[in-house]
């Protein structure tokens, strides 16, 4: 199940440690499998099930399995189904900066420091039918392996896997250049969205109404409707209502909440409309998937 991170204020990891794995699991009646969203952190998304479309800004990857994209800080990104059946992915998410030195030595004049201000980049897809991809794919199985384990010292293992995948894309010319492609109304729109993201974030406990999210980033109704559906691929409501859906689900699995309180926490008002959202993204009812993982299954 997607876990709940649109405009991601919360810390991934600990401030000691910032580097976390996401696993995410949809089944058949899922089309969108990643809401619209960003944050301040690297991600490499790994697709381990299925056939997907990874949207980052305003370019489209089509992925099939064993393949990733790799997300640059302050970058929307979003994610839909290709074809029937399950899809599951990895992501991995950490603060890039963690790679820095502490010394301004010469790996972090010639290599970090470019990535860091967004000169270098590493590449944005990695494809199975690359064979200069093979060792950067490699590199991420070997980074979700070892936080599977989690065996003594694996903290500096998943640390040495990164700088590693980094060496790997500047020694076989893999890196690439910063991409600017939006002109000033690209970059007025791409604002628009982070700033409602924002604003969703701040406000989803609250009731929201269309004319409210449309007023956050001054749009009359029908205007928003259509920046919306461009944007994301989903009407408003929708999205909203997936949103609060899948941070409801993340409340569920901590056990600590009961239905009533997840649908309440996340702006609904009657437990019957929380539930048939639910089941709608969920494929069960919210009393199901508690149970669920309270199984441990």
């Amino acid at each position: 199940m997607y876990e709940h991170r649109y405009r991601e204020i919360s810390a991934h990891g600990f401030p000691d440690f910032p580097f976390h794995v996401y696993t995410n699991e949809h089944h058949e009646n899922n089309h969108a499998i990643l809401p619209i969203h960003w944050h301040n952190e690297m991600e490499m998304i790994y697709l381990a099930k299925g056939s997907a479309i990874f949207k980052i800004e305003d370019r489209e990857y089509s992925l099939r399995t064993g393949e990733a994209v790799i997300v640059h800080p302050g970058e929307l990104h979003s994610g839909i189904r290709t074809a029937y059946g399950e899809v599951a992915y990895h992501s991995i998410v950490f603060k890039f900066s963690w790679l820095s030195s502490f010394h301004k030595d010469r790996i972090q004049e010639r290599f970090i420091i470019p990535i860091l201000d967004g000169t270098s980049r590493l590449p944005a897809y990695l494809s199975a039918d690359k064979q200069e991809h093979d060792k950067p794919l490699e590199y991420i199985r070997i980074l979700l392996m070892e936080n599977e384990r989690k065996a003594h010292a694996y903290e500096m293992n998943l640390k040495a896997a990164l700088l590693r995948l980094i060496a790997h894309m500047y020694q076989h010319d893999l890196m690439e250049s910063r991409i600017e492609t939006k002109g000033r109304q690209g970059r007025e729109l791409h604002q628009k969205m982070k700033s409602l993201l924002s604003f969703m974030d701040s406000n989803l406990n609250n009731k929201l109404e269309l004319n409210q999210l449309a007023s956050a980033i001054d749009l009359s109704n029908s205007h928003f409707c259509r920046f919306f559906k461009d944007q994301t691929g989903m009407r408003p409501m929708e999205y909203l209502n997936y949103i609060r859906v899948n941070k409801a689900a993340t409340l569920l699995r901590t056990g600590n909440y009961s239905v009533i309180d997840a649908a309440f926490e996340t702006g609904y008002q009657h437990v019957s409309y929380f539930s048939k959202w639910f089941k709608i993204y969920m494929n069960m009812t919210p009393s199901e998937y508690k149970a669920y993982y309270a199984s441990g299954i």
